[in-house]
Order: structure tokens, then sequence, then C-alpha cells
């Protein structure tokens, strides 16, 4: 036995938990097969048309699903709290199974996917979030669909939910995951991924 020391980061790349990652992730391929993994996960970069996020219109620059499909813990926790203008959605929910293989910077929206090999970091009028959404399962085919896709069961328009991140990403390496909280946000986008924040209109 060695003295004690720290793992450089080709040696820890090498170890027997960084390695079983791809592994791990075939067999938690398993539940989505099964049919028990019904919420995606989506990491969603965006930029708006002005010089500061929030400021003219919002356009997706990058998406990138979280796969494979991590595990949602109970969106019951979720509250739908009623104001003058309609529902306001608050509340948080747990998100684990993460593949191990995500890179750190890229759970935090700190790069945007395109550019996470060169890692250059996000910047105004970037704006980052998750987004929740159901697989489909219950929801009615489009009425446009062709014949063929509607005795598919397809395609169809989810409901999209919009979270914020609300912990840093835990690396659990007994559990060769990620899991993070992702707290709810109001602002959803459109079932077909349109933006609803936009320049306001003159009138």
């Amino acid at each position: 036995m060695g003295k004690p020391q720290p793992l450089p980061p080709d040696r820890a790349r090498r170890t027997i938990a960084h390695r079983l990652a791809p592994l791990i992730d075939r067999v938690r391929q398993i539940p989505t097969r099964l049919g028990i993994r019904s919420n995606r996960v989506f990491l969603v970069w965006t930029k708006y048309g002005g010089d500061e996020r929030g400021d003219g219109n919002e356009v997706e620059v990058g998406r990138l699903e979280i796969l494979p499909t991590p595990r949602v813990a109970d969106l019951t926790s979720l509250a739908l709290n009623p104001f003058t203008g309609g529902i306001l959605p608050a509340g948080s929910v747990r998100v684990d199974r993460i593949s191990a293989r995500f890179n750190m910077d890229v759970l935090q929206g700190k790069v945007v996917p395109a550019a996470a090999v060169r890692g250059a970091p996000i910047k105004e009028p970037f704006d980052f979030f998750y987004e929740i959404v159901s697989d489909g399962r219950s929801d009615q085919p489009l009425q446009d669909s062709s014949e063929a896709e509607r005795l598919s069961g397809g395609p169809s328009r989810a409901p999209r939910a919009r979270f914020r991140l609300a912990s840093f990403p835990e690396r659990d390496e007994d559990s060769v995951q990620f899991s993070i909280i992702l707290e709810r946000i109001s602002e959803d986008r459109t079932r077909d991924g349109e933006s609803q924040i936009g320049a306001d209109e003159v009138l």
C-alpha cells in the first residue's frame, strides 16, 4: 500500500468506478424499455434577440437529452398556486440516476453542447434551463397525422415543464451517477417547443 495521495485526473479516469459507467448506462436503459421512465429530461440553451437575457425574442440554440432516461422523483411535490393571472407552478423535484459520463459543466449549463469540446463559456444573452417532457404515451395523436402514425400512437405533442437547477450536481461514485434538484419555474414553452417569451408589443 502506498502513501495516501489524491488520484490525478488520468488515473481517476481509469478507476473501476469510472470505467463501469458505460455498462451501468446499458443496465439503466432497461427501465426505459419496460416503460417505467415516462418523463424525459432535456437541457436547453436559448438566446435572446437583445443584449441581455429576457430582452427580445427567445430562440433555442442547443438541446441535449439526458440518456439513459433518468428517474424523476415525485412530481406531486410540485404545487399549483393560484394568483390573479392564473396558476403559478412552484416546488422542486429530484432527478437521479443520471449517467456518470455527463460533464459537470454541461449539467450546470456553463457550456452550450456544440461548444462543449472547446469549453466555451456561456455568455449573455444566452440562457439555460431544464425541461421535463412526458414521453407522450397518454396523449392523443395529432389530428393531421397520417393513418399509419395514428395507428402507431404518434406523433404527439406533450406538455413541457420548465425548471432551473436548484442544487450543485452531486456525483455519487458509489452508485455511478449524478443527482440534481430542479426548481419549477414558469414561462413554459408551447407543446411545439415555441417560446412564449418575446418582445413586448407596442400598442
